[in-house]
């Protein structure tokens, strides 16, 4: 920038120019600052996620550390100046240091909780998930929040540190999940493909499409009934 004497010797439209350039710079570096800060910000709980992150659906990744039936887990986000700590060893208190992040678009049989008996297979599906990430480096792709708090989210992971896999994708494969078709449903632009791999189970009887006539009901409709 000139000097105050030289300054006072521009003419307006030269020191709006320069203005507007400081002002530019500026704006860059509190951008640039931002985004990295939002880089090494950890998120404790869903309730941290700004709905910002939410609504340009930001992935982040972390560390599963529970698996509470077969389309909710807890998460332990891992931002880029923590990618290689160590998660803690406690469990205790999990629910104030994990975000508790629901499958989006499908629907696992319900696991036995509040006195209520668990659905059919909801221990298999609880299990199967488990198999898949529990532990592992997951990539989160938050879509929502659901009305219990949680942040609905396509969840992504990697098998022999060479595959990509979907952790939705595979409970429909396995038939321990249904496609999830209730107020609020999250398809992430893939509806036609969740629905063709709900069919695909359900037509080798899979999972839950292998019961008895009798033995399933949707989990929307053991919630109905057993509100």
């Amino acid at each position: 920038m000139p000097s105050n004497t030289d300054f006072s010797s521009l003419s307006y439209t030269q020191k709006v120019a320069i203005y507007g350039q400081t002002a530019l710079y500026l704006g860059i570096g509190a951008g640039i600052s931002f985004g990295i800060y939002m880089m090494l910000k950890r998120y404790q709980t869903s309730a941290d996620i700004p709905e910002s992150v939410v609504k340009s659906q930001r992935k982040f990744y972390g560390i599963v550390m529970d698996v509470s039936d077969g389309d909710t887990i807890r998460v332990y986000h891992t931002p880029l100046i923590q990618w290689f700590s160590p998660p803690p060893q406690k469990k205790r208190g999990i629910s104030n240091f994990t975000i508790s992040v629901r499958l989006s678009a499908v629907d696992a049989p319900e696991v036995s909780h509040f006195g209520k008996p668990a659905q059919p297979l909801s221990k298999e599906a609880k299990d199967y998930l488990a198999s898949q990430v529990l532990g592992k480096r997951v990539s989160i792709k938050p879509l929502s929040k659901d009305q219990y708090g949680r942040l609905v989210a396509t969840v992504s992971y990697r098998q022999m540190l060479v595959f990509k896999k979907n952790a939705a994708h595979e409970m429909l494969k396995q038939g321990l999940a249904q496609l999830y078709r209730g107020g609020g449903a999250q398809y992430d632009g893939e509806k036609e493909l969740l629905e063709s791999l709900e069919a695909n189970a359900k037509m080798a009887k899979r999972g839950i499409w292998g019961l008895k006539k009798g033995q399933y009901e949707s989990p929307a409709e053991y919630k109905r009934k057993h509100k």
